[in-house]
């Protein structure tokens, strides 16, 4: 396949894509500040006498119009502080996509909770409220929705279902920090969410870091106490109030992550023009890859894109189509995942020894992974992943279609 690479002479992409230049002066000034203020001893990088961290929070909870705001050390510690907020009861089910990161789903199993996989809309790869219905049992503790690269989940509807059912909601916008569903950002619907700060994200707080936002006021004094250790914030007890993990942001991350979140609105432009623009000539210019779409209620803020390949238009397979994308110099991979379900620590239940813990516990209920969500299967099969980020100009975008027109041609039937 390398011949069609250098087809007419070289690949349509020859240079690199550009890179993603995350930080610059304002965020090296902010760190700077603090190690210049910690070496005269009146800073400390810890939270805990500084006032990163706690404005980082407030702006936060401002941005999306939520009341409070705890920042975490990684999106999947968000996850966790948000269920563990709860107090979930051992056997309790969780009910989430089973289209998404390990890191979302462990701490289910942290909390000796039994996880529950909906099947997913094709045309989003997102949670089917219909789907998620038809999969709740008077177990069910909570729904965890996952916001997939950038495209809003029909959350209003799943909120509406739990509501019926006296379920909480937590939103994972891990991969949609900016999107809006019916004029609403993401993440301020559920009971509680939870946003990933890795520096792969939209914005970081400095390679990892997380928040979960809610208004309720006692399930965020839980998830503050729980992301440290159980401390008596907002108590009279001088103890810690119940067992929490150390999940602190530090003062570093967080000077980084205000200085980042003052730039959430113009990253998030640029990366919907390029998913607009992509849309539109995907549809003019092929007829066996589609960039998939949200619905008319959604202003997706992308963080990668999915493209749907009409294999009965085609002779070859996604795997070969993949590689030769590369080879034209387009940054896209043959699958976004595995279902959890499928991955190796899920099938082996390979959790704490060799327990099998939460399955094992006398009273959860004995559910049937295999093949538990078959449009999910077929939608990844159907996909392959194009990476994006604010950087692409005109140029990008005319390369990426140049390089799949070429494909499409010399592949269709």
């Amino acid at each position: 396949m390398e011949k069609l690479a250098i087809e007419g002479g070289k690949p349509v992409r020859s240079s690199p894509m550009p890179p993603r230049i995350m930080f610059d002066e304002n965020e090296k000034k902010a760190v700077m500040n603090i190690i210049e203020k910690s070496m005269t001893g009146n800073q400390a990088l810890d939270r805990y006498g500084g006032i990163e961290v706690d404005s980082y929070e407030k702006e936060f909870a401002e941005f999306f119009e939520m009341k409070y705001a705890t920042a975490v050390s990684s999106g999947t510690a968000a996850i966790h502080s948000a269920l563990a907020s709860l107090n979930p009861e051992p056997t309790s089910e969780v009910i989430t996509s089973p289209i998404t990161d390990p890191g979302a789903v462990m701490p289910i199993i942290f909390q000796q909770c039994i996880p529950v996989f909906c099947d997913i809309d094709y045309d989003t790869l997102n949670p089917s409220p219909e789907s998620l219905k038809e999969r709740i049992t008077e177990k069910t503790k909570a729904i965890i929705v996952v916001h997939l690269a950038g495209i809003p989940s029909r959350i209003d509807e799943i909120c509406k279902i739990a509501k019926e059912h006296n379920i909480f909601v937590i939103e994972d916008c891990a991969q949609a920090h900016c999107s809006k569903y019916k004029g609403k950002y993401v993440g301020s619907f559920g009971t509680l969410s939870a946003f990933s700060l890795m520096s792969g994200k939209h914005t970081t707080s400095g390679g990892q870091g997380g928040m979960v936002l809610t208004d309720d006021e006692d399930l965020y004094w839980n998830a503050k106490r729980f992301a440290d250790r159980g401390k008596p914030f907002n108590s009279i007890e001088p103890t810690n109030l119940c067992i929490g993990l150390n999940y602190r942001m530090t003062e570093i991350e967080a000077a980084i992550g205000r200085q980042q979140l003052k730039k959430n609105l113009k990253i998030a432009e640029k990366r919907k023009e390029i998913y607009i623009n992509l849309v539109e000539f995907f549809k003019k210019e092929l007829t066996a890859f589609r960039i998939l779409e949200a619905d008319e209620n959604s202003e997706p803020d992308p963080w990668f894109l999915f493209v749907n390949v009409r294999k009965d238009r085609l002779n070859t397979n996604n795997q070969l189509l993949a590689q030769v994308l590369q080879a034209e110099g387009i940054p896209v991979a043959q699958k976004y995942v595995v279902p959890i379900y499928q991955q190796k620590w899920f099938t082996e239940k390979n959790t704490f020894g060799k327990s099998k813990l939460p399955w094992s516990l006398s009273d959860a209920r004995d559910i049937e992974y295999e093949h538990c969500c078959p449009i999910a299967e077929k939608a990844l099969d159907d996909h392959m992943t194009l990476s994006i980020h604010e950087y692409y100009e005109t140029q990008e975008i005319y390369d990426i279609v140049e390089a799949f027109k070429k494909v499409e041609k010399f592949f269709l039937k």
